[in-house]
């Protein structure tokens, strides 16, 4: 693969894991302002917790998004829903590229709550 195929990817995934430590900060900073101790947070592995949380989020939307386009539920839709819009592989292969992009995204999620639980913030 080129590295000009691999740039867009790694760009969303740099803006997608930059928004959700900035989310993260904000939630910290959200409960150390409404009484709870940082240090409290930090000790009771806040970061590895919430890092999990997320990346269980992003594998469950990416296989909603994997899924939502494979053959099933489209023809479901186009015959109970009478959409007109008929499946083809085409819709598939963009899905599945957005699906991979909130997998990978979750992998390296994973692997961050993972490294950050075993240094023990």
């Amino acid at each position: 693969m080129p590295l000009s195929s691999w740039r867009p990817l790694v760009v969303w995934l740099l803006k997608a894991i930059l928004v959700t430590w900035l989310l993260n900060v904000l939630f910290l900073a959200i409960l150390s302002l409404s009484g709870y101790r940082l240090e409290g947070l930090i000790n009771s592995d806040y970061l590895s917790k919430i890092t999990l949380l997320e990346a269980g989020i992003a594998f469950v939307a990416g296989g909603a998004i994997a899924f939502s386009a494979s053959v099933l539920p489209s023809k479901a839709r186009e015959n109970i829903l009478k959409t007109g819009e008929p499946w083809t592989m085409e819709k598939l292969k963009k899905s599945e590229k957005t699906a991979n992009k909130f997998i990978t995204l979750a992998v390296i999620m994973l692997l961050v709550s993972l490294l950050v639980s075993i240094l023990g913030f």
